[in-house]
């Protein structure tokens, strides 16, 4: 049974409804001119590779993430969150990053001795984020483990390698990013950044039941100090939403590996926590990854043009600030027409995701 402290919206209809009182209320702060900016003016996004929902926040005794749980009583999760698209990380994680299922295309690396690598297709959040915002690229950091060359961001004419992140790639084990993360975060101070933890998935591609259970365990302990070092910051502190997902699944027979369409593999989590982010809500509004990159544009103010996913209002809190609607290409304001559209959309994507 669920914590009763979680308040869970009844149905995709319900979801909905917020949607439906959060355009009332844009509409209704434009004509008085009370709007105001939301208080998100920063945003941490964290991935945890391959952790399976049943072992996450799936668990209904939370065994393996009691602090991201404990998150979860202060901000939303979704129920359900799927990767819509392919199952495994070369795929999905520059499908977090573009807000679209985008093409990966190899490519002779000049910053690695020209050995093979991979660029995405489309344009990325940190290119979105650094463009539109005139944002150095200190200001928009990736940390991961060595991976020897990061893949890259898009070489897209009107975005590529001059928005390109800070690559901090250093380490073997989720535990080395983080030790790397919390003085580089000190240092730079950057207002958008990502911290990639890959520990899960080696672990449980190792077939060792155990280890993969230690490692959750791990991830979930470093989002925890991850959070409490945000709230213990100035600069940080009260103006940062959080968001941690993850890219796949494992297979619902065999933890060990993923890759296909079962719901082991597709279904995946989103935790949410911050300023204007609701409390205590556990969302029933089908949601997709794509929707990860237009949700972070939304609240910190930037397009996302190439980007298929919508920005996820219904888990913003009402009245925290001036939709904006920016991946929709509507004025703020509009929010009417956005707000037809959008449940068509979404009744259609579910319907179709699930014949």
């Amino acid at each position: 049974m669920r914590d009763p402290r979680i308040q869970t919206s009844a149905s995709v209809l319900g979801g909905l409804l917020v949607r439906a009182v959060a355009a009332a209320t844009v509409l209704l702060s434009l004509t008085t001119g009370a709007a105001s900016a939301y208080e998100t003016d920063k945003v941490a996004l964290v991935i945890i590779d391959g952790l399976r929902y049943s072992e996450g926040l799936g668990d209904p005794d939370h065994t393996y993430v009691p602090e991201m749980w404990a998150l979860a009583q202060q901000g939303t999760i979704i129920e359900p969150f799927i990767n819509d698209g392919y199952t495994y990380t070369s795929r999905a994680i520059p499908a977090i990053w573009c807000g679209a299922w985008t093409d990966v295309i190899p490519f002779s690396d000049p910053d690695c001795g020209g050995s093979s690598n991979n660029y995405t297709q489309l344009p990325t959040i940190f290119e979105y984020y650094r463009k539109h915002l005139s944002r150095p690229d200190e200001d928009c950091i990736y940390f991961l483990k060595d991976v020897g060359c990061p893949w890259k961001a898009s070489f897209e004419p009107d975005y590529g390698p001059d928005f390109w992140p800070l690559y901090h790639s250093a380490g073997t084990t989720d535990l080395d990013v983080w030790s790397q993360t919390e003085p580089l975060l000190e240092q730079y101070t950057p207002s958008f950044f990502l911290v990639y933890l890959a520990s899960v998935d080696h672990e449980g591609h190792s077939g060792n039941w155990e280890d993969y259970l230690d490692s959750i365990s791990t991830a979930d302990s470093i989002v925890g100090m991850l959070w409490d070092y945000l709230q213990a910051h100035p600069f940080y502190a009260g103006t940062t939403t959080m968001i941690v997902t993850n890219d796949h699944g494992r297979h619902d027979y065999d933890f060990s590996g993923h890759g296909d369409s079962c719901d082991g593999c597709r279904t995946i989590q989103f935790l949410a926590v911050g300023p204007d982010i609701q409390t205590g809500l556990v969302s029933t509004v089908p949601r997709t990854i794509p929707d990860i990159v237009p949700t972070i544009g939304e609240l910190l103010g930037f397009p996302t043009e190439d980007s298929t996913g919508t920005a996820m209002i219904e888990i913003i809190k009402t009245g925290s600030g001036d939709l904006k609607i920016f991946s929709d290409d509507f004025e703020s304001g509009d929010t009417s027409a956005w707000l037809q559209e959008q449940i068509i959309e979404e009744q259609r994507r579910w319907v179709e995701f699930n014949e």
